[in-house]
């Protein structure tokens, strides 16, 4: 990446931002701790990229619901594809077999469920992406206003663990559906693959990562972490 590309597009917006974020956020507590300058330009910074990461999810959002849902043909990749031997690694020394897992395919008439299926495929990570950005960039400034334990903090963590959770499961589902979706639209036995190996696409198939589920627990714990110091701080200031 060329050095002026990450100036104009990357520094130079976060920047912009963070010191829009420390004078939107400049109205403090009068009963906290004040935060260092160092500690307040810090938070705006994670708060600046942060609200970029969301409008990124945007962008993203935007411009896969526009491609699958409006180009024909459709290009779908990643297909399952149980293909012949990869003929440049034949005869190589220690290969005893070769082939592929995945093959691309420019489909023409595909149907709407299967492109909605392929469009939650990159939407719903796009769609946590911009929870996780607005959450932090909420969070980091009720921190610059010192007051980083509100009732809407704990509820914009929890809506992100949900995005992240649904977002990472559910993607894999949609895309794995949605390809089989394609590859019965297809109906052709030579595309379709049987038990005896003959075709060359599999009709459906589904590696399941259980990780975005373990950020979600985790996104969660930290809600509940946030709605303690709620309450928390609620009580002490009834005290006062």
């Amino acid at each position: 990446m060329p050095l002026e590309f990450f100036v104009l597009w990357v520094a130079v917006p976060i920047a912009i931002v963070a010191v829009l974020i420390a004078i939107l956020a400049g109205r403090r507590s009068p009963r906290s701790v004040s935060l260092s300058r160092a500690e307040s330009w810090t938070a705006s910074l994670i708060g600046a990229g942060a609200m970029l990461a969301a409008l990124g999810g945007v962008v993203t959002l935007v411009s896969t619901g526009a491609l699958t849902l409006g180009s024909d043909p459709l290009q779908i990749r990643d297909m399952p594809y149980w293909g012949s031997p990869i003929d440049r690694l034949e005869g190589v020394d220690h290969i005893a077999w070769s082939g592929y897992e995945s093959a691309w395919l420019d489909v023409a008439g595909v149907p709407a469920g299967a492109r909605w299926l392929l469009f939650l495929e990159g939407g719903l990570p796009a769609l946590a992406a911009i929870c996780i950005g607005v959450a932090v960039a909420w969070l980091a400034i009720a921190l610059i206003r010192e007051r980083p334990f509100v009732r809407a903090v704990p509820t914009a963590i929890l809506i992100a663990a949900i995005a992240v959770g649904v977002g990472g499961i559910g993607s894999q589902a949609a895309g794995a559906f949605g390809r089989a979706a394609d590859v019965d639209y297809l109906s052709n036995a030579a595309v379709t693959a049987d038990n005896d190996g003959t075709g060359a696409l599999a009709y459906f198939t589904l590696a399941l990562d259980l990780a975005p589920m373990g950020w979600a627990l985790g996104l969660a714990l930290v809600a509940a972490a946030f709605q303690i110091g709620t309450r928390m701080q609620h009580d002490t200031e009834a005290l006062v």
